[in-house]
């Protein structure tokens, strides 16, 4: 029935992962990808959402996985998938006590009793890649101990070749447009590689600690390093009610403050978004608990990052979706490098102007963040914009967050609570401070280019040599050419710098005169030292 490759080690695997497939209606698919003998059967529909999900929910292991890593990306699949998907609950039965032990004898080389005062042998939460126990460390400090199945590094690259496998054939049979499998199954392997190492998730918790380690209200768990290798995870356990108990049952939990939760919820988000530049992108209830008014954060397995540019112009970006600016998405696309030079502009603004349109009337309180975000993605499809991975992660997270704020306050409103943050964040683009901080940036910047121009100007000539001897008179001009572009590339970096420095003493001289009076008398040597250069050689041209 099947046609299977004999190269594969796990070859009964990739039988199963057909013949699920062929269950759930994909069969055409596979015809498609020639894995499976065609069929006189009339082909069905694709798969409703529901039915995907019990596809992945069968497939088990890492497409759960790439299931849940599926539901994070609106970009490359429709909402109504999206949705569905991330209902996937990655929980299996427990591995056995013997088994755990066996786990923490091979990475320390001491038995349990000589690891903890206490350890309990029944797990609090299992999942495909490990589960989590309670134990108490030798000082009576409670912890949670997270350890990785012995069998499961096997399964997942077993998975993931297979995959692989599966994208090249789809790329090669089946027609695309904004979707590139092959990059969704590099993006799922490096992201199931980060949680086959437990050391890496460690990174990532001791990263959050410290960015909130002066905030009270947030908790996030301290890693006991000497405790923690690539297969065991141990950090303090984090007290309190996980966020979906007290929504799904709201009357037991009536002193809970849903309100001020859910804007401490926010803040916490926001900071790690426009502040820190790294986010957790999952903040789904069960990954949040409340303990009094405090939350914690568990599970980070999936974050984004933003390093400072692209932090600033994705700021930029929901800037503009948030006051409703065509032209400034559109800048902002072609910014992030995401539109190909081919593009129709004028069609692309014409698209965000009419996606926009219904809230060019509506008071920011009323805008519903989820569906101009979901709008957003529609209209980048329609032009084969693709999205950068962290920008759609965040945007899905602040979605998801809108959703867990509705649960905890009807009258919760994700623009309005986000404000105060994209307040600051245009008031902090005008301030003084921070246009010296991008002149300097844009200063470097033009100044690599100038330094590279000659490097390029003798790249052309060496190909002009090649082409034909008989240009070598151009050797010359060339040569010439590159001295006077060096020459005059220092002359105007040396202007951008005396300009800075100018800007430079009228910003600081009230608040310290002396460096103000510095920054003036570097300034004024350098205009010397350039009209000098400028006049000598202009005497010395003559001469010549």
């Amino acid at each position: 029935m099947f046609i299977i490759p004999r190269r594969f080690r796990g070859i009964k695997r990739f039988e199963q992962i057909l013949r699920i497939l062929a269950k759930y209606e994909l069969g055409f698919l596979l015809e498609k990808i020639h894995l499976k003998k065609r069929s006189l059967l009339p082909r069905k529909k694709n798969p409703i959402p529901a039915e995907l999900r019990k596809m992945f929910e069968e497939l088990g292991g890492s497409f759960i996985k790439l299931g849940q890593l599926l539901s994070l990306r609106p970009d490359l699949i429709p909402q109504e998938y999206c949705d569905e998907l991330s209902k996937l609950q990655d929980k299996v039965p427990p591995i056995s006590y013997a088994e755990v032990e066996h786990v923490l004898k091979l990475e320390f080389g001491k038995p349990i009793k000589k690891l903890f005062r206490s350890f309990d042998k029944k797990p609090i939460a299992s999942a495909s890649i490990g589960q989590v126990h309670i134990a108490r460390l030798m000082n009576g400090k409670k912890v949670a101990v997270k350890v990785m199945r012995t069998s499961i590094k096997n399964l997942f690259e077993t998975d993931i070749e297979i995959l692989e496998y599966l994208a090249r054939l789809i790329k090669h049979h089946v027609r695309q447009s904004i979707v590139d499998p092959e990059e969704v199954v590099q993006e799922f392997k490096q992201y199931t590689e980060n949680e086959l190492d437990y050391l890496k998730e460690a990174h990532n918790i001791k990263m959050f600690y410290n960015n909130f380690r002066n905030d009270k209200r947030i908790i996030i768990p301290a890693v006991h390093e000497k405790l923690t290798t690539h297969r065991v995870l141990v950090m303090d356990f984090v007290e309190g009610i996980e966020l979906k108990d007290i929504i799904s049952h709201a009357k037991q939990f009536k002193q809970v403050n849903k309100k001020r939760i859910a804007s401490l919820i926010v803040y916490s988000f926001m900071k790690q978004i426009f502040v820190d530049g790294f986010f957790h992108a999952d903040p789904h209830p069960a990954n949040i608990l409340v303990n009094k008014e405090k939350i914690g954060l568990i599970d980070f397995g999936i974050i984004g990052r933003l390093d400072e540019e692209l932090k600033e112009k994705l700021g930029l970006l929901f800037i503009s979706m948030i006051h409703r600016d065509a032209n400034g998405m559109v800048k902002s696309f072609i910014s992030l490098n995401m539109v190909d030079s081919d593009v129709d502009v004028n069609g692309l603004k014409e698209d965000i102007r009419n996606t926009l349109g219904e809230y060019y009337d509506t008071g920011l309180e009323k805008m519903d963040f989820a569906e101009l975000f979901f709008k957003s993605i529609g209209v980048a499809k329609k032009h084969d914009i693709r999205l950068p991975k962290d920008f759609v992660l965040l945007g899905k997270s602040l979605v998801t967050l809108q959703g867990v704020g509705i649960e905890l306050n009807p009258y919760f409103n994700l623009v309005r609570e986000t404000k105060p943050f994209i307040d600051h964040l245009v008031n902090e683009k005008r301030k003084p401070s921070y246009l010296a901080q991008r002149l300097a940036r844009e200063t470097t910047r033009f100044a690599e280019f100038v330094q590279g121009l000659p490097d390029e100007s003798q790249k052309v000539y060496k190909t002009i040599q090649k082409a034909d001897i008989a240009l070598d008179s151009i050797n010359t001009d060339l040569r010439s050419l590159t001295r006077e572009v060096r020459v005059e590339g220092w002359r105007i970096i040396i202007g951008v710098i005396i300009a800075a420095l100018v800007i430079g003493a009228s910003l600081v001289y009230n608040a310290v005169q002396w460096m103000g009076v510095l920054f003036i008398i570097i300034a004024c040597i350098l205009v010397i030292q350039l009209l000098f250069s400028i006049v000598y050689d202009s005497v010395k041209r003559k001469k010549a």
